[in-house]
């Protein structure tokens, strides 16, 4: 029997005892994972299968990096306008999680059979296509729309924790969202990662079932609250959709001051997420193989620093430490631009750079949730996606054209340094307008 002074706590209208938060921890940690092996896995697989069929770089960021931002800005305001307003008795979240899994679980692992298709394709057609170039249209096509329906989950995955986990553990709660990402980066550099060329197939195959089967079964053990009635009483125009729209998220400097900061960071990472496998391999001589196993302690890194991170974002509050963060992200970029130049420094400089990026991951989130209006979060969230989205459009292009005219993969670490300067001189007015608006203990959005 429960004792009259059991812990209480809440979300909303849900009310949690210690033992359900246990369980609703388990349950997202357990999607997260699972989640988390695309966010980290396909950024790297993905330039390896379009290499594979000769692509540039410039053509490689713009299919793995362009072309998705740009669908991005198409599609991420009305899924995030819809899901806040959304009411069902499946909650307002959960169905579009629920709807849009499936798809991208079967175009995911199509992607890896894109080049057997293509033979087939060029068979049955009589030779009209030679095989390379129909595997390779045919994965153009997988490619997209694993990206379309990745987009829907990706968006109201992350507006999901807002309605559901409560706000006084939010800080320990992306601690283990972190630490299960670099758990599943660490699977799958340490011991999947030498067989992306020989196996991609396979390999895309059990990442597609695994993130199928257990994130709906997050989503069946997963229950909403409640929410007040949609102001929507009578659904309004498009247009006035749209009008409300830009009108809530970008009429404020202080938001776009913030939309400018996460979005020149997340610019800052792509030519290191898309090339750093290339400058490992073809500037260093590194193997699949043993960068997999620098890769793979960097992530055991990961999950070593998770929850002291963790606590520290609930201590100094997220924005503080994203910001402290930011910094050594400068000065280890340039570490590597300098010192890495054999296997023992590349080990050093990916080390470092995991530490100084799992800071930023665990308070990343809590940041986003401790300054956005709740009300509206999953809008302004969505918000910041398409202006993100529109510099990442242009800027996974531009990384790609970069390294191919400089012809050096040792530039990634300029590019990072040139985008999280950029990035960190956009936070100076966000933190005066935060202490401005009450700080750590009376913050209230404006």
């Amino acid at each position: 029997m429960m004792g009259k002074h059991a812990q209480i706590y809440t979300a909303g209208t849900l009310r949690y005892t210690t033992r359900a938060v246990f369980w609703l921890f388990f349950w997202m940690l357990l999607g997260s994972f699972v989640f988390s092996m695309l966010e980290r896995i396909i950024p790297i697989l993905l330039p390896l299968t379009f290499k594979q069929f000769g692509c540039s770089n410039q053509t490689i960021g713009l299919l793995v990096g362009s072309l998705p931002s740009a669908l991005n800005i198409l599609v991420n305001p009305g899924i995030s306008f819809k899901s806040d307003r959304l009411r069902s008795k499946w909650g307002r979240r959960i169905p579009f999680l629920v709807s849009a899994t499936p798809f991208a679980a079967v175009f995911l692992m199509l992607i890896g059979w894109a080049p057997l298709l293509g033979e087939w394709v060029s068979e049955a057609l009589n030779g009209i296509f030679p095989p390379h170039t129909a595997g390779l249209a045919l994965l153009i096509v997988f490619c997209i729309c694993f990206q379309l329906f990745y987009m829907v989950v990706g968006s109201v995955f992350y507006y999901l924790f807002a309605d559901v986990v409560p706000i006084q553990l939010m800080g320990k709660f992306f601690a283990f969202f972190t630490l299960t990402g670099s758990a599943a980066g660490w699977l799958f550099q340490s011991y999947f990662l030498k067989y992306a060329e020989d196996y991609a197939d396979i390999l895309y195959t059990v990442i597609a079932l695994l993130y199928g089967v257990f994130f709906l079964l997050m989503c069946t053990q997963i229950r909403e609250g409640e929410y007040p009635p949609s102001d929507d009483v009578q659904a309004p125009r498009l247009s006035e959709n749209i009008r409300t729209y830009f009108r809530e998220c970008f009429s404020i400097p202080y938001y776009l001051w913030f939309f400018a900061a996460t979005a020149l960071n997340a610019v800052s990472g792509i030519c290191g997420t898309l090339f750093g496998v290339f400058f490992a391999r073809e500037t260093l001589g590194l193997t699949l193989e043993t960068l997999g196993e620098i890769n793979g302690w960097s992530a055991l890194i990961g999950v070593l620093i998770s929850f002291p991170c963790g606590y520290w974002a609930d201590k100094l509050h997220p924005l503080r430490l994203y910001t402290l963060s930011v910094i050594l992200v400068i000065g280890v970029n340039v570490m590597g631009y300098f010192y890495a130049y054999d296997t023992f420094s590349y080990a050093v400089t990916a080390l470092s750079l995991a530490i100084v990026y799992t800071i930023q991951a665990t308070c990343t989130l809590p940041m986003f949730a401790a300054l956005l209006p709740r009300e509206r979060y999953g809008q302004f969230c969505s918000a910041q996606a398409i202006f993100a989205a529109f510099w990442l459009t242009v800027a996974n292009w531009g990384g790609g054209w970069f390294i191919d005219v400089t012809g050096d993969y040792r530039n990634i670490f300029v590019w990072d340094i040139f985008f999280t300067v950029g990035a960190l001189i956009a936070l100076v007015p966000v933190l005066r307008t935060w202490q401005r608006c009450g700080g750590r203990k009376n913050y209230i959005a404006p």
